[in-house]
């Protein structure tokens, strides 16, 4: 008897216009999308771009950190977040403060798998990208992460796996790439 007047009161709704009602189930809450746990292991590593003036910047991702070191105006700079998971949903604003933390998400753009990341408070703006793939380079695999940023995701540097090989490579462009202007 209560499931038909429970049906016949929201059919009832629906029908005449009413407002809809929607039922939170425990199978909902288990599909709730979350940030990444933990960063891909093809990421994992250091990995090195040379600025053409005998410096070297660097990006190092474990499981769980993600550390920049680079130069600015031949101004060093260092950094480390630490990567934390939560709801995808969540009003960064509204979040305890923490300036040392990141979040990421996986997505797929321009062909390619790619990993935003941005601070676990930052509530505008675009993060920034990091794609792993292997690239051509005078007929050998090179094995290269794009790092990108803005709206348009406009790769900024490549990274490679050792100052050799990024000494080589310097600001070398690939064929298919959109580039940041500078």
């Amino acid at each position: 008897m209560k499931k038909q007047v429970w049906v016949m009161a929201l059919l009832a709704g629906v029908t005449l216009g009413g407002a809809q009602v929607v039922m939170a189930t425990p199978a909902h809450a288990k599909t709730q999308q979350r940030t990444m746990k933990a960063y891909p292991q093809r990421l994992r590593g250091t990995w090195y771009h040379y600025d053409g003036q005998g410096k070297y910047d660097r990006v190092q991702f474990t499981a769980k950190k993600w550390r920049t070191v680079g130069y600015d105006n031949n101004q060093r700079y260092a950094s480390t977040l630490t990567l934390h998971q939560r709801p995808m949903n969540a009003d960064a604003a509204q979040l305890a403060r923490h300036p040392k933390w990141a979040v990421g998400q996986k997505m797929w753009a321009r062909h390619a798998n790619w990993i935003d990341l941005r601070g676990w408070n930052q509530s505008a703006g675009d993060g920034t990208a990091y794609k792993v793939a292997k690239k051509a380079y005078h007929g050998q695999k090179v094995r290269v992460v794009s790092e990108a940023s803005g709206a348009g995701l406009w790769v900024t540097q490549h990274y490679y796996t050792s100052k050799r090989v990024a000494k080589q490579m310097k600001d070398h462009r690939f064929h298919g790439e959109i580039y940041y202007a500078s």
